[in-house]
């Protein structure tokens, strides 16, 4: 989520479409080579929530781009996506009983013994989003700021 929406809303409205493009060719990428091949309907989620969150970045940086807002907003996305990736695996999934119950299974600890438990998921989604906002607002942010003192000093002294 962090290089849908911080890329986004970096990029703007003209470029919105290019983190989403370059995060879904991945996607379909790595699921051919890993053997997963074939478009389902995770990856058509997947797609379409990718391309909504990178449109709505973008016309939200049209007010204003801060760090603040790109982080907070890549968390916000990253937790809504896993909750909409895992309700849609309680759908599809045979392994998970169709109830609360289930439902919540999928949101907490997966199906035992089938792979990691799910919250681990979204742990490590947040902690790579959080990195990559991290070094986006040192290298963007922080830069801008910098480069923008710089032309008006270049500006003043011609």
């Amino acid at each position: 989520m962090a290089t849908a929406f911080g890329g986004a809303l970096l990029l703007g409205l003209r470029f919105w479409w290019i983190p989403a493009l370059a995060l879904v060719a991945s996607d379909l990428i790595l699921g051919f080579w890993h053997g997963s091949g074939g478009i389902g309907g995770y990856t058509i989620l997947s797609a379409c929530f990718i391309f909504a969150v990178s449109y709505t970045a973008a016309v939200l940086g049209r007010r204003k781009k801060t760090w603040a807002r790109m982080l907070f907003g890549t968390l916000v996305c990253s937790v809504a996506f896993y909750v909409v990736a895992n309700t849609y695996s309680w759908l599809a999934w045979p392994g998970y009983e169709k109830s609360l119950f289930g439902w919540w299974q999928s949101q907490t600890v997966g199906v035992p013994n089938v792979s990691p438990p799910a919250w681990a998921f979204l742990r490590n989604a947040l902690i790579a989003d959080t990195i990559w906002c991290g070094l986006a607002g040192v290298l963007f942010f922080f830069d801008f700021r910098s480069l923008g003192q710089g032309q008006a000093s270049v500006s003043e002294s011609v």
